[in-house]
């Protein structure tokens, strides 16, 4: 399959007729689901970037879920074309800086589709990994199955981070920078890893608040906000669902104390695992292993705060936009000292790239039951962030 999806294409003149029109309305439509969220755009914006009007559309597409659909299998198949016969890390960075869109894509607005088509999409990303596996075991076959696994996934989620990046790099600057962290992770040594911290408990037990609150979290992951109703939390803790409204004014306010509660245990965790730290590589240490514990402990409140902050109204989105920010702060201070040499950009990419390989992972079932995987991602994602 061609990969010109990827390439910003101008829209031809209104009235045209364009060979290439349903790669065009791909294309457009990528950009749009990215920058605006899939909720947000209409069958009339995506017609209107392509100059077309809406029948012409649907003469490609019968709805929005099948354009979705259509625009995530084809960032796949871009990366499955690559990863094939995938020669090195830099065949990888190359591609993940074409298709920089894929990770939002897939992380974020593929949880719109039917469960039926997700899992269509699931099984092409599966065979991208088992591709990644076998270079991943070319290079090294020191290492176990399961770990080989574990490395291929967390290559996948590093180079993908480039979704969630908003750093402007040269293109050349930025793939070797990607090679160079694609290499950090198979290089890294895993014959004594970091071990991952539990996070302390969030809530207090038989508080109703604290139930409501964990079971929405639940819910929100699984499902999404948007298809989860107040009556479905307020079952799911044995109540009628309009008795929620003693705890929470609206069902915004409910998603918000999730991702609260889960930044206020994610600040806890980190506190105590680098309070005593004497340098600032065990700082670094410390923050590893506690994101890592946090996000095994509490994957569903890492989905909903991946997949959910960016559809917030402003003025909440850009409160969780803060609290984020300045968890990242927690890791870029130590690095600055520690590399006083190294372009800030730079950390800000490795360090994204960790975070994200650390996420993806927790959120990947059969990987997170795994009792040795948070003790790997921990040590792979400090081997990221120090290079």
């Amino acid at each position: 399959m061609s990969t010109e999806w990827a390439r910003p294409v101008a829209p031809p003149p209104r009235g045209t007729r364009p060979r290439n029109r349903r790669q065009l309305i791909i294309t457009a439509a990528a950009d749009l689901f990215v920058t605006k969220g899939y909720a947000q755009v209409s069958m009339a914006d995506v017609a209107e970037a392509v100059a077309v009007g809406p029948s012409a559309l649907y003469r490609h597409f019968r709805s929005k879920d099948d354009l979705l659909f259509e625009v995530v299998r084809a960032a796949l198949h871009a990366i499955a074309e690559t990863v094939r016969e995938l020669r090195g890390p830099a065949d990888l960075a190359a591609a993940a800086l074409t298709h920089r869109r894929l990770g939002v894509l897939w992380q974020r607005e593929s949880r719109r589709l039917p469960s039926e088509r997700r899992e269509v999409l699931r099984a092409e990303l599966v065979e991208i990994s088992r591709s990644v596996c076998k270079f991943v075991a070319s290079r090294r076959p020191d290492l176990p199955e399961d770990d080989v696994e574990v490395i291929a996934w967390a290559i996948l989620a590093a180079v993908t981070s480039l979704s969630f990046q908003r750093i402007e790099l040269e293109t050349d600057e930025y793939r070797e920078l990607l090679t160079a962290i694609v290499e950090d992770v198979i290089r890294v040594r895993l014959d004594e890893p970091l071990t991952a911290l539990a996070p302390p408990p969030m809530g207090t037990p038989d508080d109703r608040r604290a139930e409501l609150i964990d079971a929405a979290g639940k819910l929100f992951a699984e499902r999404g906000y948007h298809t989860v109703g107040v009556d479905d939390v307020g079952a799911a803790v044995g109540i009628a669902g309009p008795s929620i409204y003693h705890h929470f004014a609206t069902k915004l306010d409910l998603m918000m104390a999730v991702m609260h509660n889960g930044t206020e245990t994610l600040l806890a965790a980190t506190d105590g695992a680098v309070t005593d730290a004497v340098d600032d590589r065990a700082r670094l240490e410390g923050l590893a292993r506690s994101y890592a514990g946090f996000c095994f402990a509490h994957s569903e409140i890492v989905d909903v705060l991946v997949t959910e902050t960016a559809g917030l109204p402003q003025e909440s989105r850009d409160e969780m936009l803060r609290a984020q920010r300045a968890y990242r702060d927690r890791w870029l201070q130590p690095l600055a000292r520690l590399y006083p040499d190294r372009p800030k950009a730079h950390s800000r990419v490795r360090l994204q790239a960790a975070l994200n390989l650390i996420n993806d992972i927790a959120r990947t079932p059969h990987l997170r039951a795994r009792s040795r995987t948070a003790d790997l991602v921990a040590t792979i994602g400090l081997a990221v962030v120090t290079g």
